[in-house]
């Protein structure tokens, strides 16, 4: 499974974004077609522990059960290694990918996009991309849950005698508000919807 952390604006989490991603991946290697062998038999059992890939060693009373020193506990050995790939049977790159962030992520958010991580070792599948949300601080803009706030500022003779005034929305655009007189600082006023 592969990572990938991705920072996203406070408009960019409310409307959702599409976005081209380059993450560093590995490829079955072309060579060997992903076996690690270069005659594309893959590997083969080894011999010192008979593919358990553990061996044992006994001396007196006590038994001791360890990795394979031959195949470092795989149970296989590749005889004739690839000479591009050194036998993993894989190559590195870096691929592209679009991706799309629904509205509404929080930081934390986690995406899960199935079989685009790297591929396992001699020709298994592909394991999966995590895309890890963290959305930033705007600079006007405060979010708590599904509630965006705004501070806004008015004049002292609006909020005695009252009136109108027009407030940034999250979507870029204005809407206006009315303002009741005698209205005290630090007052909330909701906007439904917005």
């Amino acid at each position: 499974d592969l990572r990938y952390n991705m920072v996203i604006s406070l408009q960019e989490a409310f409307a959702g974004k599409k976005s081209k991603i380059k993450i560093p991946s590995y490829e079955n290697c072309n060579s060997c077609s992903g076996t690690g062998s270069a005659n594309k038999a893959g590997p083969s059992v080894c011999s010192s522990c008979n593919g358990h890939g553990k061996v044992r060693s006994t001396q007196g009373f006590f038994s001791i059960e360890r990795p394979c020193p031959s195949c470092g506990g795989e149970g296989s050995l590749i005889k004739n290694p690839c000479l591009k790939c050194s036998g993993t049977g894989q190559s590195r790159k870096q691929k592209t990918i679009s991706v799309s962030i629904p509205p509404g992520v929080d930081t934390g958010t986690r995406i899960r996009i199935s079989g685009e991580g790297e591929p396992g070792q001699r020709g298994a599948g592909n394991g999966d991309l995590y895309i890890f949300v963290e959305v930033q601080k705007d600079k006007l803009f405060e979010r708590e849950e599904e509630n965006i706030f705004c501070q806004i500022p008015i004049s002292v003779t609006t909020a005695i005698l009252g009136g109108e005034v027009e407030v940034p929305t999250i979507d870029g655009k204005k809407a206006r508000l009315n303002i009741p007189s005698g209205t005290q600082s630090e007052t909330q006023f909701r906007l439904k919807g917005k």
